[in-house]
């Protein structure tokens, strides 16, 4: 492949912008595949360690890349990965649908036929044996997976987003088997039994073509375990709707789901936002009696930064809205979650997990919405009170890195990895399938 210079994104956008609109107007597949060359960007923390006999493009996503690199760093020997911009496909994608414009099929397959034409030079001048990406419902990517398999290019599917409450794998369910979705790349690869089980439930996949690996950057917590952690307080901002099936009713519409019997309690007001707003007004109470303890705030990446609730904040409380929060945990002492992979992963770190719990009216219905994750009742704040003694006990408690201080039925229910092999396994995975058979 071309070798890589760096442009800024504003100008690689601003190239991508003028010029695929030109060349998929006139079918220039081979100047486009030249262009795509020159802007991939080689992944150098993971360069195999012998000679490079495999080239691999990445649709990039975070949590998913994480993975990979946790796996490969260790195992790599023979595959040199490239970042494949997710904007240049969506480019193409928009323009051939501009110039379909209320003919959805013939957008299909003029996208279709377009995508094989690109590809299979892209194919052939770059060696590529394989492309990896991490979702498989994306719009734009939907028919790179059919592409890949009509050229014989195993497309393969790192699937991470299976850390859901019973509520989400309802609707999970149910929107597989009433679209009839099937996936057309090569191999999946999940985290967990409780994954493959519902791609093959729902007829999405046949069973044999879905492998379970675990969450390889799990093992980057693990090793925070025997590392004395600092009287830090580390809160992971509350997503309003995480755990609930707001996501699935946007995505699909309210009438979609009629037929679902759980859909007649679905309440599109019900969300964690006062739960997060009582667990702030904590911190910040806990912030002014404790100016000595830092407490840490990663907030989901794009939300706003003059967002009034983070305003006039306590200085020891500091707030971090870009990247992943996975390296906070290693100097953090409490981790503050709810419903997010976070708290597994402090849960490997061995970190002292505090649930915030005030509102249980509705058990049942609450629990529905809710992990599995099995911990004991010191870990959760049944009451504001409750929550902020809690807040207190913990941070007075000596860290034992010898003892386990939390229920590890979680690292093995979704996320597989607590015999810590998740990244062999992946490994094993990518290397197994980058030949195609039929």
């Amino acid at each position: 492949m071309y070798t890589t210079f760096s442009y800024s994104h504003k100008l690689f956008c601003k190239i991508i912008n003028l010029l695929i609109p030109i060349l998929v107007k006139y079918q220039s597949v081979n100047l486009l595949s030249i262009l795509l060359s020159l802007n991939i960007k080689k992944i150098r923390s993971i360069n195999p360690s012998n000679k490079i006999k495999y080239k691999v493009l990445i649709l990039s996503k975070s949590g998913g890349t994480e993975d990979l690199i946790s796996s490969q760093k260790k195992y790599n020997k023979h595959i040199v990965y490239y970042n494949l911009p997710r904007p240049f496909i969506t480019k193409i994608y928009n323009t051939i649908f501009e110039n379909n414009r209320g003919d959805v099929e013939k957008f299909k397959i003029d996208y279709r036929n377009f995508l094989i034409k690109f590809l299979k030079v892209l194919k052939k001048k770059n060696k590529l044996n394989a492309l990896v990406g991490f979702n498989f419902n994306f719009t734009v990517e939907i028919e790179l997976h059919y592409v890949c398999s009509h050229l014989k290019i195993p497309f393969l599917l790192l699937y991470k987003e299976s850390v859901i409450t019973k509520t989400e794998e309802k609707y999970f369910r149910y929107a597989l088997q009433k679209t009839k979705n099937k996936f057309n790349g090569y191999k999946i690869a999940v985290y967990s039994n409780f994954a493959k089980k519902i791609f093959s439930e729902t007829n999405f996949l046949n069973k044999n073509l879905i492998e379970v690996v675990g969450c390889s950057r799990l093992n980057e917590s693990y090793s925070f375990k025997k590392k004395k952690p600092r009287n830090q307080i580390l809160y992971y901002a509350i997503q309003k709707d995480r755990g609930l099936p707001i996501r699935f009713v946007r995505e699909f519409g309210n009438n979609f789901f009629n037929n679902l019997k759980l859909h007649k309690q679905y309440n599109s007001k019900y969300n964690w936002d006062k739960l997060h707003s009582k667990t702030l007004k904590i911190l910040k109470k806990f912030a002014i009696n404790n100016p000595e303890t830092l407490i840490i705030i990663k907030v989901k990446t794009g939300t706003s930064q003059n967002s009034e609730e983070y305003l006039n904040l306590p200085k020891n409380i500091k707030l971090q809205f870009y990247g992943t929060g996975h390296q906070l945990l290693e100097k953090s002492k409490i981790v503050i979650a709810w419903n997010t992979t976070a708290i597994m992963e402090g849960i490997a770190a061995n970190r002292f997990i505090l649930i915030p719990y005030f509102d249980s009216r509705n058990r049942s219905f609450k629990k529905r919405n809710e992990l599995i994750l099995k911990l004991k009742n010191e870990s959760y704040g049944f009451s504001e009170n409750d929550f902020y003694k809690k807040l207190s006990i913990f941070l007075k408690k000596n860290y034992n890195k010898n003892k386990i201080n939390n229920n590890q039925f979680s690292l093995k229910y979704y996320l597989n990895n607590k015999d810590k092999k998740a990244g062999f396994r992946l490994n094993r995975f990518l290397n197994k399938n980058i030949h195609y058979k039929k």
